[in-house]
């Protein structure tokens, strides 16, 4: 496919709605941030929220299962997940793309939730009930790695074609997100506002990976990988019967030429 025409399909069917995604998302992280702003910190609605699904006395199990479920947003998890998959397209397909695209999502996210912490605590601070203002920026760290890790796996099954499993990969996504983000809130850690503002990060680097796997599917195939011994047999056994259809045997051949000789001397 020429070059222009891929980027005229690029900016036709898959630049332009990649876009609109990471734009609402930004769209969403200011307005979250202009709102506490206002408030200068959580609105009644976080603060009641937050109310209603923390537990001031919760027993170990509860904690137990609390943990388990942010740990899909925490390094470690996002880490093990990461590695995972990378080892089977490459084990499976030799395919390094989902690979890099996941880690690549993972770690830009994580970087930017860094940075903006770093900066909205210093230059736009809000008053923080839960715990201290170093503590928390009113950005959840796991529902951005959650998002922009399950987000990512849910572009690479789109990209790989495979339908069967798209719709189980966004409901599974969906339910680890919010399971994520009601353990965040269940421990104490953020409040809904911090969750969406996450999220809205999360979600805007997926839509610009979604960009850069898409060129990556088009103009970088995945490499084949060689094929077996019985496959190379077969494909053998193949052509030799291929070429005895067509041509056959010299003796079968000199055969019919000595019957014929007989037939004219006779």
């Amino acid at each position: 496919m020429p070059r222009d025409r891929l980027i005229a399909d690029l900016d036709r069917h898959v630049l332009r709605p990649w876009m609109v995604v990471a734009a609402l998302c930004l769209v969403t992280l200011l307005i979250s941030r202009l709102l506490l702003l206002l408030l200068d910190g959580p609105s009644p609605f976080d603060i009641w929220l937050s109310d209603n699904i923390r537990q001031p006395h919760t027993s170990q199990g509860l904690k137990l299962v609390e943990r388990l479920a942010a740990a899909p947003g925490s390094v470690k998890g996002a880490t093990v997940l990461i590695l995972g998959v990378a080892a089977w397209a490459w084990l499976r397909r030799r395919d390094v793309r989902p690979g890099v695209l996941l880690i690549g999502a993972f770690v830009v996210t994580k970087a930017s939730v860094d940075v903006l912490k770093t900066l909205l605590v210093h230059m736009m601070p809000i008053s923080a009930p839960i715990t201290g203002p170093k503590d928390r920026a009113f950005l959840s760290s796991h529902a951005a790695v959650a998002v922009a890790v399950f987000g990512m796996l849910v572009v690479v099954i789109w990209l790989v074609r495979r339908r069967e499993l798209l719709l189980p990969a966004v409901a599974v996504a969906i339910a680890v997100v919010g399971a994520v983000a009601l353990s965040v809130m269940a421990t104490g850690d953020h409040y809904f506002v911090d969750v969406v503002s996450g999220a809205a990060v999360g979600g805007f680097w997926v839509a610009i990976f979604a960009v850069v796997a898409d060129l990556m599917w088009r103009g970088l195939a995945a490499p084949i990988s060689p094929p077996s011994s019985r496959e190379l047999a077969e494909v053998g056994d193949e052509v030799v019967g291929s070429r005895e259809g067509e041509h056959p045997d010299v003796p079968t051949r000199n055969a019919g030429h000595a019957h014929g000789d007989r037939k004219a001397s006779i």
